[in-house]
């Protein structure tokens, strides 16, 4: 997951979250019932979309971990290769000197 597409879920289940909750405290204020009963299905509910949520901001890092760690393997990975290219190309240009010399030389 890169790194816009991990900022596009968080917003849609941000969105969603939020959503759901004031959705369902409307329709619990709406329906007709006892306030007390009321109160404690929105506590209920919120409880529920609480946990919901700290579920997804565990996933949500969790992925953001992962991407963290894959990014920093292939940084080595690069490094490496851009080491290995530059000491190779250090040693043509040592070569093409050295023939240089001989060629003024002799």
């Amino acid at each position: 997951m890169d790194n816009n597409e991990y900022r596009e879920a968080i917003g849609f289940l941000a969105g969603l979250t939020i959503g759901a909750v004031i959705g369902t405290a409307a329709a619990l204020l709406i329906a007709p019932q006892s306030g007390a009963r009321t109160r404690r299905q929105i506590a209920r509910k919120a409880e529920d979309w609480t946990e919901a949520a700290g579920e997804t901001l565990e996933e949500a890092r969790d992925d953001a971990l992962e991407l963290a760690d894959k990014a920093s393997r292939e940084t080595r990975r690069l490094a490496r290769r851009a080491r290995k290219g530059a000491d190779r190309t250090g040693e043509r240009l040592a070569e093409v000197v050295e023939k240089g010399r001989d060629r003024l030389h002799h």
